[in-house]
């Protein structure tokens, strides 16, 4: 196996690119603001329910990333306890100023048809961005997302932010004040500075506001168009941090939605600077929509960069032709990607895992060698923090294995592995009781559709079909989720032997938010465990964490299973024993 990543990293490298490979930051990663200080770059993006909250990028030559840390780690930061999926942390905007770092944000603790308000932004600070330690938020008085600082040159301080116009009609526009920066108290009323350039709906949604000034100039650049594939960055250009705004006549200055057979698909959400070379630079979020298949874009929205340009007095995206997956004669052509193993030889996760929302308390350790979680009550699909653990999916063929040691005492306890999107969406493989047989459990989760004329809810709008394998000992039992553009498939090996993968998904069970749901995110493979709705005492121990890169491919056995050993650690052998025959299947709406 670790022949064929070989070949999967030297077939990417013999594509003769000179040029930047995008995205620079692969995964979901949206939103991102960039800033430089000194020779230093940096970006943050935004996080929703992932703790820790909104992770900060560093590099030196804007080819090459490195995560560096996180601006939100304590729960007196991030108190998110039953936050919606798609509430949290919202789009970040970093600045600096006079020696200070400002990472300025919105938290969404609801996100439910009865809260009619946005809530209120703040921002935190550091005078270390590299500390990974950030002050305690200050919040501002508007109410609102998308917020950011901007410092005039005469010492005022705005905040500008997307906002609605009452609660009933929910007309997004952009909206600023003045503020104290010591209290974010507002110095003047808040007021409309601009609309957008669609036409005014609830659907046209300007958003995403940053304020520059450049050679004695304020520019108003604002995301609009929903986050789809009319998503798209526009510009303006004024006299003063408020306006009046002088539209650009090229506007949107990025739009990939022109031709939905592109690659790189929903551009938007831009941010630019002037980089230590005089050029300039920018960075927004973009889709990869697999086979131009809107449904298969299940890895979320990614960052790209790009070079800007000037002409007439305006900037001008990538040579204003669509963002791509490489720029030639830009930059360097650096793979952002690898293959990823963790043997837990250290005491501590790398700073790239996650959890889900804010945990109660700590659930999981490095003990012996192993990933150790301590399941709570809490289980995969509740709206809550379960004892899950999350590492970005990077590539649309990637595979993750694990090897868990784990003896559930009853029905209601199980560990295992999962891809997971939100609470609604993801697919699990793991180890629990099914009467006194210790078994395999499979859970593949797809949408609802909606039969008569009740309507689908968020209480029924997917269905799940959970089937067991009984296992033949009671040793250590390896999981592996083959990850490729369309398709996801859970198997197991047992002994040794060959993975066998029963189940294979569709990836668009991913990729589509059900209903009532919205595609914020992305992918991530995790380990879990839960007492499903009650304590449990059983450790569950996982060896390693291995995800590997390239095209993985399976074989079908003559009982409609698939088998591969691709995925199997190379430090190991691989077996496995199953019998599905005697598998045990139910469906469930969930």
């Amino acid at each position: 196996m670790e022949a064929r990543a070989l070949v999967f990293t030297l077939c990417l490298l013999a594509q003769t690119v000179w040029g930047l490979i995008n995205p620079i930051l692969p995964g979901w990663n949206p939103d991102p603001s960039i800033l430089r200080v000194g020779s230093d770059y940096f970006i943050a993006t935004s996080s929703f329910v992932y703790s820790p909250g909104h992770a900060i990028y560093h590099s030196k030559n804007l080819s090459s990333w490195e995560l560096i840390g996180h601006a939100l780690t304590r729960s007196t930061q991030l108190p998110l306890y039953s936050t919606p999926f798609d509430g949290g942390l919202w789009a970040p905007a970093l600045r600096y100023h006079k020696g200070t770092y400002y990472l300025i944000t919105t938290a969404r603790y609801v996100y439910t048809p009865e809260y009619r308000l946005f809530p209120r932004s703040f921002f935190v600070t550091t005078n270390n961005i590299f500390s990974n330690q950030w002050s305690e938020p200050t919040f501002f008085d508007s109410l609102g997302y998308d917020a950011e600082l901007f410092w005039d040159t005469n010492g005022d301080v705005y905040s500008t932010w997307c906002g609605i116009n009452n609660a009933q009609e929910k007309i997004y526009g952009i909206w600023q004040n003045k503020i104290d920066l010591k209290t974010g108290d507002s110095l003047t009323p808040a007021q409309l500075i601009f609309s957008g350039t669609l036409p005014l709906t609830s659907a046209s949604r300007p958003e995403g506001p940053h304020v520059y000034y450049i050679n004695s100039t304020y520019y108003l650049l604002i995301a609009e168009g929903g986050t789809d594939q009319n998503h798209r960055a526009t510009i303006q250009r004024g006299p003063s941090p408020s306006g009046p705004w002088e539209n650009n006549p090229k506007n949107p200055i990025l739009f990939n939605g022109a031709d939905l057979s592109l690659p790189v698909s929903s551009t938007g959400h831009a941010d630019f600077l002037q980089g230590t070379d005089g050029n300039w630079y920018g960075v927004a979020l973009g889709t990869r929509p697999q086979g131009a298949n809107f449904s298969h874009q299940q890895l979320g929205r990614e960052t790209f960069l790009f070079p800007v340009t000037w002409e007439d007095g305006w900037p001008v995206f990538n040579h204003a032709t669509p963002i791509s997956e490489h720029i030639e004669n830009f930059l360097s052509d650096e793979p952002h990607i690898h293959d990823y193993y963790n043997d837990f030889n250290q005491h501590t996760l790398d700073n790239d895992f996650y959890t889900l929302r804010t945990p109660y308390k700590p659930f999981y350790s490095i003990t012996n060698g192993k990933l150790r979680i301590r399941g709570n009550s809490y289980a995969l699909g509740d709206r809550d923090s379960p004892a899950l653990v999350l590492h970005k999916q990077r590539s649309y063929y990637e595979s993750f294995e694990t090897e868990l040691d784990f003896n559930p005492t009853s029905n209601l306890t199980e560990a295992g592995i999962t891809i997971f999107y939100s609470d609604s969406l993801h697919d699990d493989v793991g180890i629990t009781l099914v009467g006194n047989q210790r078994s395999i459990v499979i859970r593949s989760i797809t949408q609802a559709v909606q039969v008569g004329p009740y309507p689908l809810t968020i209480l029924n709008n997917t269905i799940a079909t959970v089937t067991y394998y009984p296992l033949q000992g009671s040793g250590p039992v390896k999981l592996s989720i083959i990850g490729q553009p369309t398709s996801y498939q859970l198997g197991y090996a047992e002994g040794n032997g060959t993975f066998t993968y029963p189940v294979t998904i569709d990836s668009s069970q991913l990729s589509v938010a059900p209903v009532g749901g919205f595609f914020f995110a992305g992918t991530a493979w995790g380990a879990y465990s839960t007492g499903t709705g009650k304590p449990t005492l059983v450790p569950a121990d996982f060896s390693y964490w291995k995800q590997t890169l390239g095209n993985t491919t399976s074989t079908t056995t003559p009982d409609g299973t698939a088998t591969s050993s691709s995925a199997a650690p190379a430090s190991s052998e691989t077996a496995s024993a199953t019998s599905t025959d005697t598998s045990i299947s139910a469906t469930t709406s969930v």
